[in-house]
């Protein structure tokens, strides 16, 4: 038994759907290298990656600073009235030196210039190693950056091509509905001149009616997959892009590639936790410090600047800790604690880049033998689409046998082309192995 929609709802389906003519100059064209290329300046997350070595470079001269002189300039103008001396021994024997309280307790205005120089002499080494670890921590993030930009670098890669995926499978559907509309029409005309049946005409129908779902839903995912893209080139997601293919790959051998970033970034982590044990033991020796200040300090403005006021100091102090409740026994637990973190990571990390890279490999052979079958498979299907259409011509087959073949050579077509986007993918997976952009 069949169902039809209404007549009206039947002239709306089978009736394709006015194409909008595209504003021009409105859609942005771009190939891989030129998204790619986009996505490194433009991408959010990138960005804030690079911010992130700018941040660890402002920490380094940041963390220089503390073993570097400080010098600081003092004004200050004090109005006292102390009154201690009435509590001391000599306040009852004033009256006999004829002296009354308020003689000694007056207010009094003291005026102070001076430099303050301050400059650490010897720490045992942890200021130099805080530097270092600063350093550390720049080519640390820098490390990172690097991954960010493999990462987002192949995340563009891979959504250009389901971009291009989506339209493949795209432009086969709508191929197959214009193929059934054509034959709709054909069997009409046949049906006329009494050389086809209800059924045939029927069956004709119902093949377009179940293509238009399929049509719908491959338009969804175009402008899903473009949605994507945009997100990551750091465009609007409306944003209309026209993109280029690719065509087959060139071939070569494997990529020596380099050191993954991801290992180095952890490497790199190690060494500065195994510095920072340098810090901790430090902070349980003696240290030493210098100090020294010169400047003026006076009762009257008019007599500041001048000889005898003024006033200077120098001091070199020693700090030698005792106990500092265990403070540096726990950090040195949480430091070894935290690089044996970082070690067993690295370990777990080296391990799944050896999977990952072997089983790039294995993708590889694998999406170059499917690629080699697609396209086997693609030529076999026209051969036989064009015997179908003789045949058909000459009376043979009936316009649903032809219909049938038409549709295993678009399936056959949208194979050949998602497996030549396969091995696309699995170049890209290749290269993203041995810490290698997609280009």
């Amino acid at each position: 038994m069949f169902l039809f929609a209404p007549p009206t709802l039947q002239a709306q389906v089978l009736t394709p759907p006015p194409t909008q003519a595209p504003t021009p100059g409105a859609a942005l064209s771009l190939d891989l290298s030129g998204a790619l290329s986009r996505a490194r300046n433009e991408n959010p997350m990138l960005r804030a990656a690079k911010a992130r070595v700018d941040e660890r470079r402002g920490l380094i001269t940041s963390t220089r600073a503390d073993a570097l002189p400080q010098l600081t300039l003092v004004s200050d103008f004090t109005r006292v009235r102390d009154v201690s001396i009435l509590n001391s021994s000599f306040a009852g024997s004033l009256s006999t030196f004829g002296l009354t309280p308020d003689s000694l307790v007056g207010t009094q205005s003291i005026y102070t210039n001076q430099a303050n120089l301050t400059q650490p002499l010897y720490y045992w080494g942890k200021l130099g190693t805080a530097i270092d670890i600063a350093r550390m921590g720049e080519k640390e993030a820098t490390f990172s950056y690097t991954t960010s930009e493999l990462d987002i670098l192949h995340g563009v890669a891979k959504a250009y091509l389901a971009v291009l995926s989506a339209q493949a499978e795209q432009e086969v559907i709508e191929t197959r509905r214009m193929t059934a509309e054509q034959f709709v029409s054909d069997v009409k005309a046949r049906l006329e001149a009494q050389t086809a049946t209800e059924l045939d005409r029927l069956r004709a129908e119902s093949e377009l009616l179940a293509v238009i779902p399929d049509s719908l839903q491959a338009d969804a995912q175009v402008k899903r997959a473009m949605e994507v893209l945009n997100g990551q080139l750091g465009l609007d997601p409306r944003t209309p892009i026209v993109l280029e293919g690719l065509g087959l790959p060139e071939l070569k051998d494997k990529p020596a590639g380099a050191e993954r970033s991801e290992l180095a970034q952890l490497k790199q982590q190690e060494a500065m936790y195994r510095a920072n044990e340098k810090i901790i033991t430090s902070d349980l020796r003696p240290k030493f410090d210098l100090t020294a200040s010169y400047g003026y300090q006076t009762d009257r403005t008019d007599s500041l600047f001048k000889e005898p006021y003024d006033t200077w100091k120098v001091s070199v102090t020693m700090k030698f800790p005792i106990f500092d409740g265990l403070r540096s026994s726990g950090k040195r637990a949480q430091n070894t604690a935290q690089l044996e973190q970082v070690k067993q990571s690295r370990i777990d990390r080296e391990r799944s880049v050896a999977i990952e890279q072997s089983t790039a490999d294995r993708d590889m052979t694998k999406a170059i033998a499917l690629n080699e079958a697609a396209r086997k498979a693609h030529d076999a299907n026209l051969e036989a689409l064009r015997m179908s259409r003789d045949a058909f011509d000459q009376g043979l087959i009936t316009s649903l046998d032809l219909l049938i073949m038409e549709r295993s050579e678009r399936q056959a077509e949208s194979q050949r082309r998602q497996a030549q986007l396969g091995l696309w993918a699995a170049l890209f997976e290749q290269r993203r192995s041995v810490g290698l952009p997609p280009l």
